[in-house]
């Protein structure tokens, strides 16, 4: 599918068909989306627009593969954020700035790009164009990111409420803390590398005008805070679980408490038993009237009486 958002007067419209783009002038596109073309599609579109993007389909670290420019092109490549069955995964999208028009490539629907549309109305016609439409894509996508960042904020505060109830200590507890550091850090990755690439549009020759300069350092100022918010739930993680393993050691401790003070009670008893199990031709307690109940009883006096001590010394 492709989408022209382009500048007609004071308005900005929209068309979704090749053969309307055709008709409309070079000088008044804004912003072309191409979004989940075929291999036949990106031909024909080079062909009547002379325009052709590549999505990149696997992950290159190096940055000269994400910032691309050359003498009147700009070309862009990074990774959003989006949730698939409740899991945040990366999907590639490309940017291609030129002749002060924006294309962007993508097999997403994503947020940032549909809200966009309507949302052009409240920018000054003086000064828009495609690296303007560049950057309110970019603001777009950091507030998805940071709704992302406060889902998982939210779902820590529920895992602190869990480990707080009595009675909640189970051990699933430290795989969800080590499932959602995992999502933390994959998030901090992905905000690394747009923070890598804003910082190379700050200096590229095609962003040299106040306005624009304006915008980026509000985006940088918003990937720093998102950066901080990324920081401080990470060590309210890592506090979670020290508090739960601690929690757990002290319940683990208890019960080993509990264990040995029934070891130590029944130790008297045990050793009492032992000495009338053993079997000596000459024990005169055997023919004692009543040894049995008697035994029974001195086992019972014993334990109480240990149980007793352990009450007076405060171990119980």
């Amino acid at each position: 599918m492709i989408t022209l958002v382009y500048l007609e007067g004071k308005k900005v419209k929209k068309v979704s068909s090749i053969n309307e783009i055709k008709k409309i002038k070079k000088e008044n596109y804004l912003w072309i989306d191409l979004f989940n073309i075929s291999e036949q599609e990106k031909l024909s579109y080079y062909q009547d627009l002379s325009i052709i993007l590549q999505i990149p389909k696997k992950k290159r670290i190096r940055h000269s593969f994400r910032f691309i420019e050359n003498e009147g092109d700009l070309a862009i490549n990074f990774h959003l954020l989006i949730k698939e069955d409740k899991t945040l995964v990366d999907k590639p999208v490309s940017f291609l700035l030129r002749d002060n028009y924006l294309v962007t490539n993508h097999n997403i629907k994503h947020l940032s790009f549909t809200k966009l549309y309507n949302e052009n109305n409240h920018v000054d016609y003086n000064k828009i164009d495609g690296k303007l439409v560049f950057l309110k894509i970019i603001e777009k996508i950091l507030e998805f990111d940071t709704d992302s960042l406060e889902d998982i904020t939210s779902k820590i505060a529920s895992l602190s409420k869990k480990i707080t109830m009595e009675g909640r200590l189970k051990d699933d507890l430290v795989f969800e803390i080590m499932s959602l550091q995992e999502e933390l850090i994959h998030f901090r990755k992905n905000i690394t590398e747009k923070q890598r690439v804003v910082s190379s549009i700050y200096k590229s020759d095609f962003f040299t005008k106040k306005y624009l300069q304006k915008h980026i350092l509000i985006i940088e100022k918003d990937i720093g805070s998102i950066l901080e918010h990324l920081s401080f739930d990470f060590e309210r993680l890592e506090y979670l679980q020290d508090t739960l393993m601690g929690l757990i050691n002290l319940k683990q401790n208890t019960i080993m408490k509990l264990f040995t003070i029934v070891s130590v009670i029944f130790l008297p008893p045990t050793l009492i038993a032992s000495i009338y199990g053993m079997n000596f031709v000459d024990m005169p307690e055997l023919n004692v009237p009543h040894a049995y109940p008697i035994a029974i009883i001195m086992m019972l006096i014993v334990s109480m009486l240990t149980l007793l001590i352990f009450k007076l010394k405060k171990w119980i």
